[in-house]
């Protein structure tokens, strides 16, 4: 024989059963935070100097591209040939020189006047519009393309497929730089922060090995993962930092105003760091009494007096 439950009783279980589980998702969510929230704080303890070498190259790295991307920067030679590019006679005022320019992916013109220079060589800036067909020189009318296919079109207008295949051009031109650069900044990165933790490291594992508190295999392998963290996490940032810069460039000139800070910070922070070490050395060689009695300073005698 079948028992109708209490709707009000059996509503309320459900609640309770409700909160139950929330409570234990919350929990469960809470643990995976603190988990995740340890990890990187470890992480970033055991290897601070992965955060300062690639702050510090990525707003390098920036400022070079915020400055090679301006046409005032460039060469001028360089800012003629703009001037000039497409041009039978005269040439172009300095607004519309520098539009032609800017016509080239910001990700070549970051690398520098000799990445613009490389990547002119083989193109030529080709009217959309022929000027036979009441085309003109201004730079909304143009866009580089490889010569030999600007020269064997003659005085046609570029089709849309043509012009297609002009900027699939100039788009495969521009992740190939974007890719060079950041692969480049990324192993600076890498190698920069893993020297300067490999050198602490030594130090502060060599110290606590003196003290006895790890074994001589123990400090090769927390050289070893120190160094390694140290090198991935500053490889990783810069990467991610540069990626920003590449796919949005005006952005590098924000990123680039931060190198001083960052450099001076890094330098502050790497003397602290050195004058841990060198305390927890003294206190272990006694560095600085050895050092007076090695120069012949000797401490003052304090007389007291009766």
């Amino acid at each position: 024989m079948e028992i109708n439950q209490n709707p009000l009783e059996l509503l309320t279980i459900k609640v309770q059963e409700t909160v139950a589980d929330t409570q234990n998702l919350a929990s469960e969510i809470a643990d995976k935070v603190e988990e995740n929230a340890a990890l990187v704080t470890s992480w970033i303890a055991s290897a601070p100097s992965s955060i300062i070498s690639a702050g510090t190259i990525a707003a390098e790295e920036a400022f070079k591209i915020a400055h090679n991307i301006r046409f005032e920067n460039l060469p001028s030679n360089l800012q003629l040939k703009f001037a000039r590019a497409g041009v039978r006679d005269g040439m172009r005022n300095v607004l519309e020189a520098a539009k032609v320019f800017e016509s080239i992916p910001a990700q070549i013109s970051a690398k520098g006047p000799e990445a613009v220079r490389n990547f002119c060589q083989d193109k030529d800036w080709s009217h959309i519009q022929s000027r036979v067909n009441g085309g003109g020189d201004e730079a909304a009318n143009g866009i580089f393309e490889y010569f030999w296919v600007n020269r064997a079109r003659g005085g046609k207008n570029m089709t849309a497929k043509e012009l297609a295949a002009a900027k699939q051009v100039l788009a495969a031109a521009a992740f190939k730089a974007a890719v060079a650069e950041i692969v480049g900044a990324v192993a600076k990165g890498a190698i920069a922060a893993a020297v300067i933790e490999l050198v602490f490291s030594i130090l502060e594992n060599s110290l606590l090995c003196v003290e006895g508190k790890i074994t001589q295999s123990q400090l090769v392998e927390q050289v070893g993962t120190a160094t390694a963290k140290a090198g991935i996490a500053s490889g990783a940032i810069t990467g991610i930092l540069l990626t920003v810069c590449m796919l949005f460039p005006p952005i590098a000139g924000v990123l680039g105003a931060a190198a001083v800070p960052l450099a001076v910070a890094g330098i502050g922070l790497m003397g602290i760091r050195a004058w841990e070490i060198f305390c927890h050395g003294d206190r272990l060689f006694n560095i600085t009494e050895q050092a007076q009695k090695f120069l012949g300073i000797n401490e003052p005698i304090v007389e007291i007096k009766s």
